[in-house]
């Protein structure tokens, strides 16, 4: 189950934002009169009246008295609005107190071994969905890759500093992720991106290319080419696709790879 407890934070605190303008609203309006105004429409005129119970009954508004009137149904309304505020905040307040959205899930893992294994849970753990993920996802499957130099953090031999880097920093942030994974075309066509990662959080697997040498132009033609073929496949840059790149004037940035790690897989 994805985790909505951010979502509502910021619900709430776009509701506390709220309050505190209907606060002021109302402090504007301290003073107004506490008249009751009646209104009713006559061959497409709005008139407007003073209701002043069956002892004052009622007295036509005039041009000179519009502004009170106005103010008036202002109030009335900033009232309305401020007490649906008050409400809406102590109900959500109460919600995030008892809200967990692991309770489910913990039902399962708090269960002894023997019973555990007579049980299919409603819902996975996070653990065997990170398990299932790597399953339909394995990496190094590039079956004629170039002799990799670099170890990384996990022990996989990778091309070029810059993807040891940025492996080992999604280890670093313990982000599931696979080194050239199999991707396959609406065409057919056999490629084998750089890494795929997962978002544990939102569940959601994102491709990711390391462009180097854009300043080669050969090099840089084939990168766009690569890039167009992922959105024709529906993988789309700053969706479900992160790139990185570096050129001769563009040096590899290990703060930007943290970054983009920060904003989609985390």
């Amino acid at each position: 189950m994805e985790n909505y407890l951010s979502q509502l934070e910021k619900q709430l605190d776009e509701i506390k934002q709220l309050l505190r303008q209907s606060e002021r609203n109302l402090k504007k309006l301290k003073g107004t009169p506490k008249e009751h105004i009646n209104i009713s429409t006559r061959k497409g005129y709005t008139q407007y009246y003073f209701n002043r119970g069956k002892k004052g009954g009622k007295k036509y508004i005039s041009v000179a008295d519009s502004k009170i009137a106005t103010k008036i149904i202002q109030r009335e309304y900033e009232l309305s609005v401020n007490k649906k505020l008050i409400d809406m905040e102590k109900r959500l307040e109460k919600f995030i107190k008892n809200y967990d959205v692991d309770d489910i899930t913990n039902l399962y893992l708090k269960l002894p071994e023997g019973r555990k294994r007579c049980v299919v849970p409603i819902v996975i753990t996070e653990e065997d969905f990170i398990a299932e993920w790597r399953d339909k996802h394995p990496g190094n499957q590039n079956q004629y890759p170039e002799e990799g130099q670099f170890s990384t953090n996990r022990g996989e031999k990778v091309r070029s500093k810059s993807e040891k880097i940025i492996a080992d920093t999604l280890d670093k942030y313990g982000v599931p992720y696979e080194y050239e994974p199999l991707f396959v075309s609406n065409k057919y066509q056999s490629y084998y991106p750089d890494f795929v990662a997962l978002n544990v959080r939102t569940k959601k697997t994102y491709y990711w290319e390391h462009l180097g040498l854009v300043s080669d132009d050969d090099y840089a033609t084939k990168n766009f080419e690569k890039i167009l073929m992922y959105e024709k496949n529906g993988y789309i840059p700053g969706d479900n696709l992160i790139l990185s790149l570096e050129s001769s004037e563009y040096k590899f940035n290990v703060k930007t790879i943290e970054d983009k790690i920060k904003k989609f897989l985390l």
